[in-house]
């Protein structure tokens, strides 16, 4: 009986896990700096193999700084409420399209380093990245 219990236990706390979609990260990066505050922006591609669409809704860092998703449309940058990342598949954040905007961080970033992030998607997952910091270069 006691082993019953540690089963079924373990198998409904496990079961959240099973309806989390399967959202990864690969090569987030963000540019440097030459000085605190100074703006700056974060790429990286998202892939979802979930069943389900899954929308990036914030970000945030243990980094002192202001975090806003942004996009682009009629070539000018805009606020976006959330990113969708479709079922099977992936969305890439570049350059003159959909990207992370880093305001008012507290250090300068330098080329070489790291800078953590937490990306908060609708569906509550949670994943911890840390971006390169790689030198601008157009």
């Amino acid at each position: 009986m006691r082993r019953i219990f540690k089963t079924l236990f373990f198998m409904t706390a496990l079961l959240p896990l099973g309806t989390l979609a399967k959202i990864s990260v690969t090569n987030p990066i963000i540019f440097a700096t030459q000085q605190a505050g100074e703006p700056t922006a974060v790429f990286m591609e998202l892939h979802n193999d979930g069943n389900e669409a899954v929308n990036l809704a914030m970000v945030q860092s243990s980094q002192p700084a202001n975090l806003v998703l942004h996009g682009t449309q009629n070539g000018k940058m805009i606020t976006t409420d959330g990113i969708e990342i479709p079922a099977k598949g992936n969305v890439k954040l570049k350059p003159g399209g959909l990207h992370i905007m880093v305001f008012d961080s507290a250090t300068a970033l330098q080329a070489g380093g790291h800078f953590p992030l937490t990306l908060l998607f609708d569906n509550g997952e949670k994943i911890q990245v840390k971006a390169n910091v790689v030198k601008y270069s157009q």
